[in-house]
């Protein structure tokens, strides 16, 4: 009997052990990702002709800062800021007897929702940190998530006419050097490790919807699609401490 007796009590520790664990989320519900990168560029100027190599004709640099909350165990909400850049030039044959050149700037800015197909709740590497009393510590080392989202871009071309000294081609009823300002949806996936409790570090893969057609100051009467860009980066990630109300806790960032 007192054998029997010990068997749901300790069934019941355990259960309560594990549940434990499993709300340790809770503890670093926000974060922040500092990335770099580059974008791919797919538009008018460039290749047109050729829609798998146009993605690669003039990759520039990015760098994105992104903080977020973690709303529940598989999903975080993020806002994602990032100074892009992109150009491209014509390639003769590909644009219709054009020959022009363009570089662009612009300020991303886009709410985003991450789903974490491998996270917190579905572990498949653990980063479990024992002594001699047990596990005094436990969290995920592998996560795997895809994302989407929508926000806005703010963008400024230069564009250059190649056969006329690269001044700009003002008499061409396509061009806009004005700044313009779009709508953007991004959607893609990344992978991250954990280094710690506290660390992370990832690469993602993104492309990027819009609904403009002048990202590159130029439109083609040929031109069928709005541009578009793949954006491609690798970041570190900071989770921060948060008390049991869920304000972060910014002079504990060591722990």
């Amino acid at each position: 009997m007192k054998k029997n007796f010990w068997i749901p009590i300790i069934a019941l520790l355990l259960l309560t052990s594990v549940d434990g664990y499993s709300q340790r989320w809770k503890l670093r519900r926000y974060e922040a990702d500092i990335y770099v990168g580059i974008v791919s560029f797919h538009g008018d100027i460039g290749l047109a002709n050729q829609h798998f190599m146009n993605n690669f004709n003039g990759v520039r640099p990015t760098i994105g800062f992104k903080p977020g909350f973690k709303v529940a165990q598989d999903f975080v909400v993020a806002l994602d800021l990032a100074y892009v850049m992109y150009g491209g030039k014509d390639k003769e044959g590909s644009s219709h007897g054009r020959n022009y050149s363009f570089n662009s700037h612009g300020f991303q800015h886009v709410v985003r929702v991450e789903y974490y197909i491998i996270g917190d709740s579905r572990a498949f590497i653990s980063g479990a940190v024992y002594n001699r009393k047990g596990m005094v510590n436990n969290y995920n080392k592998l996560y795997l998530y895809v994302f989407g989202g929508a926000g806005g871009l703010l963008t400024k071309a230069t564009v250059k006419d190649l056969d006329n000294n690269g001044e700009e081609p003002l008499n061409n009823p396509g061009y806009n050097n004005a700044s313009n300002y779009t709508l953007v949806f991004p959607l893609g996936g990344g992978v991250k490790w954990s280094l710690d409790a506290r660390w992370t570090i990832g690469a993602e893969l993104g492309y990027q919807f819009t609904m403009s057609d002048y990202l590159d100051g130029y439109s083609s009467a040929w031109s069928e699609y709005n541009d578009s860009y793949w954006l491609t980066s690798v970041k570190a990630t900071l989770k921060l401490r948060n008390d049991r109300r869920g304000r972060p806790i910014f002079k504990k960032l060591y722990r």
